[in-house]
């Protein structure tokens, strides 16, 4: 489905570089394509032979003396052409450049030009099984997302509680400090001492 917006615009400014840009080089392909059209046109014809007849057709008609030659020399003929093609492109380029700053001119006192556009967005209809199916797959990677998150958690609590010395090791406040405990070592001999009174 297209739904078509009505839109008014304003042309407030145009760059005149912009304009200089593009219309030297649109000048330019419509002069070179002059140049070359007149070109191709003028070898076609001299094959075909149509500058001698018209030559002879002069003459027949007393506009041209014996001597004379409707298309002597072609050089100057193509001179002229090229350099009026590059006339033409400069001085529509500059006309289109001067077009420019006078019309930025112009719209700063009036407001410039309104223009009508009509926008075209394309609406498509929604896929509304894929959609559901996408849902689902979001909800199963949330939660195993969240089920690793869980398991983590729990792991570092129980390492966090597993560093922790329980109460039991801990000294006892009430208990005085510098009273020796006894030792490994201490403990063995206790026992060997035992034993061999025991024999």
């Amino acid at each position: 489905m297209v739904r078509v917006n009505r839109v008014r615009r304003i042309i407030r400014k145009i760059d005149p570089w912009t304009v200089l840009k593009v219309t030297l080089v649109l000048n330019f392909v419509v002069a070179l394509t002059v140049v070359l059209g007149f070109s191709i046109m003028w070898v076609l014809l001299v094959n075909a032979g149509v500058p001698q007849g018209l030559e002879d057709i002069a003459r027949r008609l007393a506009l041209l003396d014996q001597d004379a030659s409707l298309v002597g020399n072609i050089e100057p003929l193509f001179t002229g052409l090229v350099s009026l093609a590059a006339v033409y492109m400069l001085t529509q380029t500059a006309i289109a450049t001067v077009g420019a700053f006078f019309y930025n001119l112009v719209s700063d006192l009036v407001g410039g030009i309104e223009v009508v556009v009509l926008e075209e967005t394309h609406l498509d209809a929604p896929a509304k099984p894929k959609k559901a199916k996408q849902d689902t797959k979001q909800d199963q990677k949330e939660t195993v997302l969240m089920s690793m998150i869980k398991t983590i958690k729990k792991v570092r609590t129980e390492a966090a509680s597993e560093k922790q010395p329980s109460e039991s090791d801990l000294p006892r406040p009430d208990v005085p400090r510098n009273i020796e405990e006894p030792t490994l070592m201490d403990a063995l001999k206790n026992t060997e001492n035992e034993e061999d009174d025991s024999y």
